[in-house]
């Protein structure tokens, strides 16, 4: 009976496999993962110079699976990261936005650059990294002016 339901589904589940592995997100082993992107080896040597000088740094990307591999990359390195996207809640954004702003501790904010919106207001950090443009450039301004808001009282520098 076994055999027989097997030799039966077999070849139907066959046709999920395609389906179910492209829903997956496969990550290189967290030694070799900034080695295969000249990207994130020039982020690597960006991040150390910039805590290393003190700095607390937002990086946006538009892609919310690019979150998923920076994410990887920042607990590889030990950086301590919170992250927003467009499924964090509005009651969870602010909590997300006072913390960073509150706890110098947190070296590093990840957004995505469609996930803001009104009324973020990242003050805590004095340097912006565009990991990828959003190639409309009211998107970008608009990431960019989350760091340049009223109570800022750094520089605020900008990375492309």
């Amino acid at each position: 009976m076994e055999a027989a339901m097997t030799a039966e589904l077999r070849p139907k589940l066959r046709l999920l496999h395609p389906v179910t592995s492209a829903m997956c997100t496969q990550f290189p082993d967290p030694r070799l993962i900034q080695y295969d992107c000249g990207k994130l080896q020039s982020l690597d040597v960006i991040l150390r110079k910039l805590k290393a000088g003190g700095h607390r740094v937002l990086i946006f990307t538009q892609m919310t699976r690019m979150l998923d591999v920076l994410e990887a990359f920042l607990n590889f390195h030990g950086h301590i990261y919170l992250r927003l996207d467009g499924t964090t809640k509005v009651d969870q954004r602010q909590v997300l936005m006072e913390r960073f702003n509150m706890d110098a501790r947190i070296f590093c904010f990840i957004l995505s650059t469609r996930s803001g919106g009104v009324g973020i207001n990242l003050t805590g950090a004095d340097t912006v990294v565009f990991y990828d443009s959003d190639w409309n450039p009211t998107m970008d301004a608009q990431a960019q002016d989350r760091c340049h808001r009223i109570g800022q009282t750094r520089d605020v520098h900008i990375y492309r």
